[in-house]
């Protein structure tokens, strides 16, 4: 693919070849990539891409929205059997966790009486 079809005498007249502008336009409709990338990418104008576009009939003022077919909605359901399972597997670690924050406070409690030393922090102070 030849990005130019003539050299122009002038770097500000560049004159691209169709193949190369039908390129650049039909790689910023796939939407790979935004138009500031592609500008980047190919090394073209700012306003180019934009006056392109017109020449092949996209309206780039007034893009048309297109909407995606919605994904089937995954359904995580668990037997009645596997349910009741993790439920009082849960049950059990929760009261697992609550018997080791009692025996937590228990401990600070005993070491605040026998070295007399305050570790608990009030809630209310900053």
């Amino acid at each position: 693919m030849e990005r130019y079809s003539k050299t122009s005498s002038s770097k500000w007249q560049s004159k691209y070849s169709e193949e190369f502008k039908r390129f650049v336009c039909n790689d910023f409709l796939t939407g790979t990539l935004t138009k500031r990338e592609i500008e980047n990418k190919y090394n073209i104008g700012h306003t180019r891409l934009t006056y392109w576009l017109k020449e092949i009939g996209f309206d780039y003022s007034n893009p048309s929205i297109v909407s995606l077919p919605r994904m089937k909605e995954q359904t995580n359901k668990l037997s009645d059997k596997e349910g009741q399972e993790s439920l009082s597997q849960l049950k059990k670690e929760l009261q697992e966790a609550r018997l080791l924050a009692e025996a937590y406070r228990k401990m600070i409690e005993i070491a605040e009486q026998e070295f007399k030393i305050k570790i608990v922090k009030k809630s209310n102070t900053k």
